[in-house]
């Protein structure tokens, strides 16, 4: 619990001193009041029993994050995603499906920059369900989980922008004695619509 009220208050001391370096490269633009996007793209996972049945991670099929700026550049969010993979066991080599739904809820710092170049950075916390599924059982978990998220935006056309995001979920979790990892590097690309 230290290491992530440490890791929050090191985020956040992070983007303060980002503002004031990026002052003078700011643009002088009003706050969007709403965004959404969506978008796909692959979660790296760092347990090593799962390497074993499904290799590197899992597809990202689609991410929807939804966020209201009720002040000046800050948001409060909510994102959701879809993960899936394929594998076999190790054991008896039975072909086995995995899928994953993280719920996250965030508060987000957006600086738009004088290019028209959007970063944003974000935090949260929620929940993520996980389904296994094989020839021998199904086993279905619900885990509470962490996130940060780092993006860049860049504006196409009026509203419609392109987005790239890397999130971070955490911490290790215990599944009776054996400690399993939830958590990943998610890696994703797509579309944002702000207004």
């Amino acid at each position: 619990m230290k290491k992530i009220i440490w890791f929050f208050i090191c985020s956040y001391l992070s983007i303060s001193s980002m503002k004031v370096i990026a002052h003078q490269k700011l643009a002088d633009v009003e706050s969007p009041r709403f965004s959404s996007a969506f978008s796909a793209g692959y979660v790296f996972k760092n347990d090593c029993r799962f390497k074993d049945v499904y290799g590197l991670g899992m597809v990202n099929i689609i991410t929807g994050d939804f966020v209201y700026y009720p002040w000046d550049f800050w948001g409060i969010g909510v994102k959701t995603s879809y993960w899936r993979a394929k594998g076999r066991t190790t054991f008896l080599n039975f072909c086995t499906k995995l899928e994953e739904i993280p719920l996250t809820f965030t508060v987000r710092r957006l600086l738009i920059f004088k290019n028209n170049l959007e970063f944003y950075a974000s935090l949260g916390g929620g929940i993520i369900w996980m389904r296994e599924k094989s020839q021998l059982e199904k086993i279905k978990m619900l885990k509470g989980i962490g996130e940060v998220e780092l993006g860049l935006n860049y504006p196409i056309c009026n509203h419609l922008k392109i987005t790239t995001a890397f999130r971070y979920l955490f911490p290790r979790q215990f599944l009776g004695n054996t400690k399993i990892d939830v958590g990943g590097l998610d890696l994703r690309a797509g579309f944002e619509l702000a207004f």
